[in-house]
């Protein structure tokens, strides 16, 4: 059976900077179990700190911790030694609050460059997932990010990178993410979602915040927590019937 994954991003709260979110995870928690998923987790290790226990239930269930940076900024403006140090930092940070060393990283904002690539490598990480090619919002509010996968086939698929391999966020002009299931209708997300079907492993990106309220954003306005809620569940009947759910992990 081919597979696919869910991954989420967890950091600080869009527009407010809180931690709310992170007390909607064990609810997410159980829509996963409920559809007997193994889900891949990104965060940032302030989120780690703030909630300790949350981090150790999400080992303990089984899915895959890896980093989001050791805070939420952006890698592509950081110099080589503020880069260095955050990863030195972040994998020690795991390693004692965790007992793990993360595999894979996810560059907040998908800001990767080719100088993190290479400090990835150093470190030991087996994995980036920060590339989205093909991606209409990517190419508009990430454009100045320096490691350019835009019009390239092959980056749509797992690739390596010398010994290091790429696992690309699935694309093609619309992202399978949050954003696209809140701006779509129903009956044109089922499309899309066949659509999907012609990847060998599509791989849904969201964010923690995605789970609460957000009236500062216009696109939480378009389609509210309920709605949201209503439209993830959706996705995963779909997929679940029809592929395997993988972390991340497993795909190398």
């Amino acid at each position: 059976m081919k597979q696919a994954s869910i991954s989420m991003d967890i950091e600080p709260d869009l527009h407010t900077d809180s931690y709310k979110s992170l007390d909607a995870i064990p609810d997410f928690l159980k829509l996963l179990k409920k559809y007997n998923i193994k889900a891949s987790f990104f965060t940032t290790c302030d989120c780690i700190k703030k909630n300790i226990k949350l981090f150790k239930e999400i080992k303990k269930q089984g899915h895959e911790i890896s980093l989001h940076g050791f805070e939420h900024k952006r890698f592509d403006i950081l110099s080589l030694k503020e880069k260095q140090e955050n990863l030195e930092k972040s994998i020690d940070f795991f390693q004692k609050t965790l007992k793990i060393k993360p595999k894979g990283f996810r560059a907040p904002q998908h800001s990767i460059d080719n100088e993190t690539i290479k400090l990835l490598k150093k470190y030991k990480f087996e994995y980036d997932s920060s590339i989205t090619p093909w991606n209409f919002y990517h190419l508009i509010f990430f454009w100045k990010i320096k490691l350019n996968f835009f019009h390239n086939f092959k980056s749509m698929k797992i690739h390596k990178i010398d010994d290091f391999t790429e696992i690309p966020l699935t694309s093609f002009i619309l992202p399978f993410a949050s954003i696209t299931l809140r701006i779509l209708p129903k009956f044109l997300l089922s499309l899309y979602f066949r659509f999907l079907l012609l990847f060998n492993y599509p791989i849904f990106l969201m964010h923690s915040w995605d789970l609460i309220e957000i009236p500062e954003s216009k696109i939480y306005n378009l389609c509210k927590k309920p709605c949201f809620l209503n439209k993830l569940e959706f996705m995963l009947k779909f997929f679940s019937k029809r592929r395997k759910f993988v972390k991340l992990e497993n795909l190398l």
